[in-house]
């Protein structure tokens, strides 16, 4: 969750020292449960591949799964929850959870960042939003794609609560270590704004985490040094997430 496009401004300060708060607008949030999802499969890859389709999808939070949605519909095996665990408090456990079958971890991502008011102090730099998402978050990116390089874990769903910017790094990330180019990953990064129209997101929001990975030689370098993450773990997901 971008948390300034998804929350109530709050201008108090302690002191001159203390970042600008906001705090978590629970209520806008609960109104997009099952929404911004979508199947992850289908995209071209390198070496003339292509992600596998139901395999991989991502959602916001779902507390709540209308009957007609396609998630209720899902053989999950997997479920990842990226959200804080105020988050699923205050909006709910996520329903599949609850199915039996379904492996549910809970990759409680922002817990520094939120309290049971829903406070946040964090103001990360205009337009780096997305990569501060990336790097203060370093060891529970690593737990996520760590599961994902298990075996027998697919189909598999990952969300947060808005299902588009931690849930859309997540995305990013994944897509370029399948071999994606970058116009269709910035492409589905985009789609969330066929939910969010009011608060969009842009292209340009994912350029510092390209950069990012640019400058560590691509994306093998990248998640070796940065996420923490082996050539056996990105061999183990690409097999299972990409076809020939």
């Amino acid at each position: 969750m971008q948390l300034k496009l998804l929350a109530k401004n709050n201008n108090k300060t302690e002191d001159a020292a203390e970042k600008t708060r906001v705090v978590v607008d629970f209520e806008l949030l609960r109104s997009f449960a099952a929404q911004n999802f979508r199947d992850l499969g289908g995209y071209p890859a390198a070496n003339q591949g292509r992600v596998r389709a139901g395999r991989i999808f991502r959602s916001s939070h779902l507390a709540e799964v209308p009957p007609e949605s396609p998630i209720s519909q899902l053989e999950l095996r997997t479920l990842v929850t990226l959200q804080s665990r105020a988050e699923v408090k205050h909006l709910g456990a996520p329903v599949p959870a609850s199915r039996e079958g379904i492996r549910w971890e809970h990759i409680p991502m922002g817990d520094e960042w939120f309290n049971d008011q829903g406070y946040t102090r964090v103001a990360p730099e205009p337009g780096r939003e997305h990569l501060a998402l990336v790097m203060h978050f370093r060891n529970d990116w690593r737990r996520f794609f760590k599961v994902l390089a298990e075996r027998d874990v697919y189909p598999l769903l990952f969300h947060c609560s808005a299902g588009r910017d931690r849930t859309g790094v997540g995305a990013a990330m994944l897509l370029s270590m399948l071999g994606v180019d970058r116009d269709r990953i910035v492409a589905d990064f985009l789609e969330s704004n066929l939910v969010f129209k009011k608060i969009p997101l842009a292209a340009e929001q994912l350029d510092p985490v390209f950069e990012l990975i640019d400058e560590h030689g691509g994306i093998e370098g990248f998640m070796r040094e940065v996420i923490g993450l082996g050539p056996a773990d990105l061999s183990v997901i690409r097999e299972d997430l990409l076809e020939d």
